[in-house]
């Protein structure tokens, strides 16, 4: 008899076992574990980094997350959201361009911030990870130099040594992270030296606020009656939403509740990052 190779195998097995997972009343998610979710099973990547004196090629629109109209509309939008950053973030004492510990632009998406930073890889390592595979893979074929790149997936994992960042910024994506989310900042704390910054935007109250008064935006309109967010008594924690597909609002005495457990807080600024929060915040030293 002739066996087939164990890859073959291992695949088949895969998609037999993803089939089965959709079925029952507590199905597993493999979107928990795989970042890239494509039967085709090819892949053909083509490395074009660019000189350093060249402008950074810009992401087909399919990357784009629905950031901008246009390239130019696309492109101002990453610069808005890293200059308010970096605004925030002098305010706390944060250097960008010193030689230092590497910063990581967790959920990067299709680089549109990290993109900004061009002048900082000189000082130090600009790192991006996001569990799209599909954006992590344009971006290694084309920024990669200035700047480095891994898939994560959903699971609290990222592979940096323990105390090895100086800052770790996520625009938008504790805003889709549920079930995993306290996990997730055990796993940030880990990977944050002790007195390193982490620089997250939120949905809380002050973004609820900022959505009434935009009408036609659709989340808003998407919201704007649910019986959770109307009630006499709001909830602390409002999740809309399973996954990577989840939106997650949280009331801020729970944030700083949460927060407070690995890190001291050092500013709240409402609509940094669009209608959304930002939360300065610092590792506590281990005790």
């Amino acid at each position: 008899m002739i066996r087939k190779p164990f890859l073959a195998r291992f695949r088949e097995t895969a998609v037999v076992l993803r089939r089965l997972a959709k079925l029952g009343h507590n199905p597993v998610r493999f979107t928990k574990f795989i970042p890239q979710d494509s039967e085709a099973g090819t892949w053909a990547l083509h490395y074009r980094p660019v000189p350093a004196s060249a402008p950074l090629p810009v992401p087909p629109k399919s990357l784009w997350l629905g950031y901008g109209r246009d390239e130019k509309t696309y492109l101002e939008s990453g610069l808005a959201d890293v200059a308010n950053m970096r605004s925030i973030l002098d305010r706390a004492g944060f250097r960008f361009e010193v030689d230092g510990r590497p910063i990581l632009d967790l959920g990067c998406g299709g680089g549109r911030m990290l993109r900004h930073l061009r002048q900082v890889a000189q000082h130090r390592e600009v790192w991006g990870m996001d569990i799209s595979a599909p954006h992590i893979n344009w971006l290694k074929m084309h920024l990669s130099p200035p700047f480095r790149f891994a898939v994560n997936t959903t699971i609290p994992h990222l592979s940096f040594a323990d105390g090895s960042l100086d800052l770790i910024y996520c625009g938008s994506l504790f805003t889709h992270i549920d079930d995993l989310a306290e996990s997730w900042l055990l796993e940030v704390r880990r990977i944050l030296a002790d007195g390193a910054l982490l620089y997250c935007t939120l949905h809380d109250e002050h973004a609820l606020a900022q959505l009434a008064r935009e009408p036609f935006h659709g989340l808003a309109s998407a919201l704007r009656e649910h019986p959770a967010l109307t009630s006499a008594e709001p909830p602390d924690v409002f999740v809309a939403g399973y996954d990577s597909d989840s939106t997650v609002f949280y009331r801020t005495p729970y944030l700083r509740a949460l927060f407070g457990q690995s890190f001291d807080l050092v500013e709240v600024v409402p609509a940094a990052y669009g209608y959304q929060t930002a939360w300065v915040l610092r590792k506590r030293p281990a005790r």
